[in-house]
């Protein structure tokens, strides 16, 4: 199931919102979310985020925001990409 789960226990941290655009281009989709996850727990939770993919779909950009951090992914080159993942 996709979503942000707590790393420690593997439970699944409460989806508060979520805003979802998307843009067909030929055989090209675009998504974009923007998921907010509510922490229950009173001190900080490490996370990791699931979202499988099937076989023929490809991310290529991916970002996250946790209070003041940012983390961002794009994939420039998909060869590279396979080299080292």
């Amino acid at each position: 199931m996709p979503g942000l789960y707590a790393l420690s226990s593997w439970e699944a941290l409460p989806l508060k919102s979520s805003r979802v655009k998307a843009c067909a281009n030929g055989y090209s989709l675009s998504i974009t979310a923007h998921l907010v996850y509510t922490n229950p727990h009173e001190e900080p939770v490490e996370g990791i985020f699931i979202y499988p993919l099937e076989e023929s779909e490809v991310v290529t950009g991916f970002e996250a925001v946790a209070g003041s951090r940012r983390v961002t992914f794009q994939v420039q080159n998909r060869h590279r990409a396979q080299d080292c993942c």
